[in-house]
């Protein structure tokens, strides 16, 4: 009976060490990965002062890349409702952000940015600007594009014209010269002849 209850003892004390043991771990280890974020936002930037003012709305339709050791871990697409997006569950590092250009909108302020972020710590970015455009004005904008880089013909030089003017005049009187053999010719075969006897 004395050796039922010490082996219980016994047992009681390794229980109550490794729940200790465990809850130590535990936190060491949760402070260990505590995670933090990088928070973006935009706006339209309707004066194209590379400031938000106020009545300036959330820019929709922006492409955000959060990148790390050059590989893209996430990407965002903004929304019109949206006033901040946050990149959630980042490990301390090296992060760069980068907003995507489009034919919707001209950026009027910085782009891409790399930033430290430290373990906990939720980083909010200055938020990205860019003045939009209609989509009829970017079609517009791209038919005159393409129109200015259109290849102009080249005007041909006074020699050129010269020559093409010889060879156009002396192709005119091998025509001529040929109808006129042609014709007399014709007018030859058809004249009767002066030393011909009549028939009786």
């Amino acid at each position: 009976m004395r050796k039922l209850r010490r082996w219980a003892f016994v047992a009681m004390l390794i229980a109550v060490w490794s729940g200790a043991w465990w809850n130590t771990s535990s936190a060491a280890l949760s402070a260990q990965i505590s995670t933090g974020a990088i928070c973006v936002s935009t706006f339209a930037d309707l004066n194209t002062n590379g400031l938000l003012d106020p009545g300036e709305p959330p820019l929709a339709g922006v492409n955000v890349n959060l990148v790390t050791g050059g590989v893209i871990i996430a990407t965002h697409i903004t929304e019109s409702n949206e006033p901040e997006f946050c990149f959630e569950n980042l490990l301390r590092g090296n992060y760069t952000v980068t907003f995507a250009d489009a034919p919707l909108y001209r950026m009027t302020t910085p782009h891409s940015g790399t930033f430290a972020l430290d373990e906990g710590q939720r980083l909010t970015l200055d938020p990205f600007g860019a003045y939009p455009i209609a989509a009829e004005n970017v079609r517009a904008e791209l038919l005159a594009r393409q129109a200015a880089h259109a290849p102009v013909p080249a005007p041909f030089s006074t020699s050129v014209r010269l020559l093409l003017a010889t060879v156009g005049a002396a192709l005119m009187m091998l025509l001529m010269i040929g109808l006129g053999v042609i014709i007399l010719s014709v007018w030859r075969w058809k004249r009767p002849s002066a030393h011909s006897s009549p028939h009786p």
